[in-house]
């Protein structure tokens, strides 16, 4: 593919990032952050800018480096949507004559009522780290200063937020997985910077307790902590900014398992940290056998080739597979599509070099019927990484053993060798520990989520499989919830199983529950149904739960 313009323009940028042109380019962020400031402030209701991440910290790269921006804008009694387009509006405007605001990349700017900015600090971890680190990083471009005056956290409270940021470093690193994906070497070399120095910096805190903001300083304190070979790795990362436009080779095999040696050393500490003293709530699962596992037909041919795509291109690599149940108690109900979705994990035993992981990963791209299977590769630190990014919430999964207890526990029972996806057999029951602070605040506060989602009429606007997914998603919250104080939690992993536990505590509901899943299944495979008809009586079931 032949380079585009805007390629042409950065890279002509990268080779004259040298003085006086470097305080001609200075200006130019300068200036379009000024006007950004001031457009931005304009919109009636903001009452907050802040410059934030690369460019605030002064790590520009010119050519490369985008304008992060965050803006928060007063509680307006539920108007406050009108306002966020606004911004985004002005934001847009913004886009067509500075191409420092691309209006594609829509995390460069995040807006927040100011309810929501404090909300999204106590329930979401990566918002706690980020927020965190603009006390120290962001500049203030306008109105109060909020972030600092949120309050200070000790670094021990800092080790599991700090995890939550490798995830979106791994998913930005997910298109080395892409096959046929056309990206400039220079812009790689500059993605592989950051998410190595990122790495680091989170390994750094967690691994040492040394709290070091810029990236360049984690990059050389980490050499210190690791091997020699490791650490060459290192000195090349480092060199990339120095030689961003030359085309040597990458090495992207050696940087893909520095990176995934960062975060699965990073999780296992943190894991120490937080979760070693914890004794933990008893949780029982009975895990479907395979023949309860499909939901539809397509499936078991799919499966069939994924078995055999991974006999020919992953076996040497690859200990053990597994189908398991997806489940997901993250605060996100709406965004999460994991009913009778499953996860195919496969363990290696050795690293997997990037292009064998492409070749598995286009079936799932090119696939007609992928969508509920996600798979997984865990790593010989215990870690397992997602290898598809998810199309609704536009999140991807790093698991571990402390934080995910219920998948490493289903993953242990069900693993198979030789390599056969989930091999026809009766199911089985199993327990684990759920650290229960975490696991009984996570099942309030989404619990309240769905009934803040219930008593809105735009429920009823979802579309037929959402709805249908959201409720059982919400069932299995329920009756979790109320099960919490029991000495063992016994939570159902599919439709099938979540219908036979409400059918049991509301035997009046049987009749319509059980023409409900009937008419969920023939949704599922594309079948005319006549599921919506029951939207109202799931509705008044789940406020009656």
């Amino acid at each position: 593919m032949k380079p585009s313009i805007q390629d042409l323009i950065q890279r002509i940028v990268i080779n004259t990032s040298f003085f006086p042109l470097t305080y001609f380019y200075k200006k130019v962020y300068d200036l379009s952050i000024l006007i950004a400031s001031l457009l931005l402030r304009r919109v009636d209701g903001v009452i907050t800018v802040y410059l934030r991440r690369g460019v605030a910290k002064g790590e520009i790269v010119y050519g490369l480096s985008d304008i992060d921006l965050s803006v928060i804008i007063e509680d307006r009694g539920g108007e406050e949507q009108a306002v966020k387009e606004m911004v985004r509006a002005t934001y847009n405007r913004l886009s067509r004559f500075i191409p420092l605001f691309p209006s594609s990349a829509t995390e460069l700017l995040e807006v927040y009522s100011l309810s929501e900015f404090y909300n999204v600090y106590e329930d979401y971890d990566f918002h706690r780290y980020r927020f965190n680190e603009g006390k120290h990083t962001w500049r203030l471009l306008y109105g109060k200063d909020l972030v600092n005056e949120l309050p200070e956290l000790e670094d021990s409270e800092l080790y599991l937020p700090a995890t939550e940021e490798l995830r979106k470093w791994w998913e930005l690193l997910n298109e080395e997985f892409i096959p046929d994906l056309y990206s400039t070497t220079f812009k790689r070399k500059y993605l592989w910077y950051k998410a190595i120095a990122e790495a680091a910096k989170v390994y750094l805190l967690v691994c040492h307790g040394e709290d070091v903001q810029s990236r360049e300083a984690a990059l050389s304190q980490v050499k210190s902590h690791l091997p020699d070979e490791q650490s060459c790795h290192i000195d090349r990362v480092q060199s990339f900014l120095r030689h961003l436009t030359s085309d040597e080779d990458l090495q992207a095999d050696e940087l893909m398992s520095l990176f995934m040696m960062l975060v699965s050393k990073s999780y296992a500490e943190m894991e120490r940290k937080v979760y070693a003293d914890s004794k933990g709530k008893v949780a029982v699962v009975r895990v479907p056998g395979r023949h309860e596992l499909i939901p539809n037909s397509n499936l078991d041919g799919i499966l069939g080739k994924v078995e055999s795509l991974i006999r020919t291109e992953l076996e040497p690599y690859i200990d053990s597979i597994a189908l398991i149940p997806q489940v997901e108690f993250e605060l996100d109900v709406l965004s999460n599509s994991d009913m009778d979705s499953f996860y195919l994990v496969l363990k290696e035993n050795c690293y997997v070099p990037i292009e064998k992981l492409r070749r598995f990963r286009s079936f799932f791209g090119n696939s007609i019927c992928p969508g509920n299977i996600e798979p997984f590769i865990v790593t010989n630190g215990g870690t397992a990484f997602s290898l598809q990014v998810d199309s609704i919430s536009n999140t991807i999964k790093i698991k571990s053993p402390g934080k995910c207890p219920l998948f490493f526990a289903m993953l242990d029972e069900r693993v198979s060798k030789p390599l056969e996806i989930a091999p026809e057999e009766n199911g089985t029951t199993i327990r684990c520990y759920l650290h229960p602070d975490t696991f009984e605040e996570t099942i309030g506060k989404r619990a309240a989520k769905i009934d803040a989602t219930i008593s809105s009429r735009n429920v009823y606007k979802m579309r037929t499989l959402d709805f249908l997914t959201f409720f059982w998603e919400a069932a299995r919250t329920k009756l979790v919830s109320h099960s919490l104080e029991a000495e063992e939690i016994h939570i159902p992993l599919t439709s099938r199983q979540i219908l036979d536990v409400l059918v049991e505590f509301y035997p009046s509901d049987s009749g319509w529950l059980n023409d409900l899943h009937r008419e969920y299944a023939k949704e599922l495979q594309g079948e005319e149904n006549e599921a919506y008809r029951f939207f109202s009586k799931s509705i008044d079931l789940l406020n009656r739960m």
